[in-house]
């Protein structure tokens, strides 16, 4: 694998307070907590989101040692049904690589709106209560929970033993995603601000994935002590491999959702026809919005764009390699609210990508420090498509940053690296 042993600063992380190297750190090395409980939506099978940082988190901890236990729903994203094989509850309880994984019944939302998430979030959340109520799971000495649901922090709390550690993992800002996006109206965004800030602060310490994202937390209250850890990725599974014998192509790979800007790819598509001609685009991934974007694509004539679904995880790094320049697409005013663990992903196949954000956002913060990708103004598609044809008409550049990317990940993003990290946090120690 690549390495140029570059030596990297990384002001927007908090940086690894290092048991002896924490890069070199072999999961049997970090000491972890007797046993664990996750409470997250979303989890393995799900190939998109959250749930792969969540997989790969819950069964380092397995590997690790823990006694680790997972409480979820059926799954059901990036789609609007539940999996087939897991609608009839046979699977709700199952020991997966050393997990033991528990579900319950949900509604996933149809049309991405907030009723929707809404009575989604609910059904579940009340089902992981009455979880508890019931005996079914019992409480923990450490409680890892995940927030783009506060209900999942809300609940959580529930589950720690006295004299426990419950640590909350915000990936998204509910309230800010939904005054960003139009979801729901104001006094919407203001319950939901409120409940926040409540759950967080009931919780012994937090992690964001990124500064200004603990800046966000900290003005709307949050007070108990909030953690910066990158979005993390096992890098022995993912790894830079020789590109493919294919035309130049960009690749786009996740979840259809609003937030993510995606028709700001399709504008770009046209733009990049004109310059590149024989470049391409892969759309890979599914969701509430794969049908508008697909219309959309064939009423704008772009023959360059490849809709395809999301590659099976024991294919993923196959998949990686098959993008020359990878893109990362945000809509600007939710871009401080979230951080896209795709690109990390990406970095760790040691491929260059594209994202659309504004300066002093998290990604723009990270282009400075890294230099393994490209930002562009949001809502700017032909400054976006000649950023692509600059990286795929230069595979000198493109490599050179891929290599950098690379480095990055093993230092500060690996499996090892986030669970030490992690594990301090629950066994209450500084991280």
């Amino acid at each position: 694998m690549p390495d140029d042993s570059i030596h990297l600063r990384q002001p927007a992380f908090d940086r690894p307070a290092s048991r002896a190297s924490s890069g070199s750190l072999s999961l049997t090395e970090v000491p972890v907590p007797e046993e664990l409980l996750l409470v997250a939506q979303s989890y393995w099978p799900e190939p998109a989101g959250s749930a792969p940082m969540m997989t790969d988190l819950a069964t380092a901890f397995a590997a690790a040692g823990a006694e680790t236990t997972v409480l979820t729903a059926r799954p059901n994203y990036p789609g609007n049904k539940v999996y087939d094989g897991y609608a009839d509850g046979s699977q709700d309880s199952k020991t997966v690589d050393g997990v033991l994984i528990e579900r319950l019944h949900t509604i996933p939302p149809a049309g991405g709106g907030m009723k929707a998430r809404l009575i989604h979030e609910g059904v579940l959340h009340a089902g992981f209560a009455a979880a508890r109520a019931r005996g079914r799971i019992g409480r923990h000495a450490a409680v890892l929970s995940l927030c783009p649901s506060i209900l999942s922090v809300a609940v959580a709390n529930r589950f720690k033993a006295p004299g426990g550690r419950h640590v909350a993992i915000v990936h998204d800002i509910q309230s800010g995603l939904a005054g960003a996006l139009g979801m729901g109206g104001k006094a919407a965004v203001k319950a939901i601000r409120a409940m926040e800030c409540r759950a967080l602060n009931r919780a012994d310490a937090i992690v964001v994935l990124s500064e200004p994202m603990r800046g966000v937390l900290e003005e709307l209250g949050v007070t108990k002590p909030i953690h910066v850890i990158p979005p993390h990725v096992d890098a022995d599974a993912v790894y830079p491999l020789p590109r493919p014998d294919q035309p130049p192509t960009a690749l786009y790979s996740g979840a259809f959702a609003r937030k993510q800007g995606l028709e700001q790819v399709l504008d770009m598509a046209g733009h990049l026809a004109e310059l590149m001609p024989q470049a391409r685009i892969k759309l890979r991934g599914q969701g509430g919005l794969e049908e508008e974007l697909k219309s959309r694509a064939r009423a704008m004539g772009l023959v360059n764009v490849i809709f395809q679904p999301l590659a099976p995880k024991d294919q993923l790094n196959e998949a990686m390699a098959e993008g020359d320049v990878h893109l990362v697409p945000q809509r600007p005013e939710g871009a401080a609210f979230a951080m896209p663990g795709k690109a990390v992903t990406i970095l760790a196949a040691g491929r260059p990508f594209v994202s659309t954000c504004l300066p002093g956002s998290a990604l723009a913060t990270l282009e400075a420090q890294v230099g393994a990708f490209l930002c562009t103004p949001p809502e700017e598609p032909r400054a976006m498509a000649e950023a692509v044809a600059a990286l795929l008409s230069d595979p000198a550049r493109a490599t050179a940053m891929g290599r950098r990317g690379r480095a990055w990940v093993e230092a500060n993003a690996t499996r090892a690296v986030a669970l030490d990290r992690y594990a301090r946090l629950l066994l209450g120690e500084a991280a």
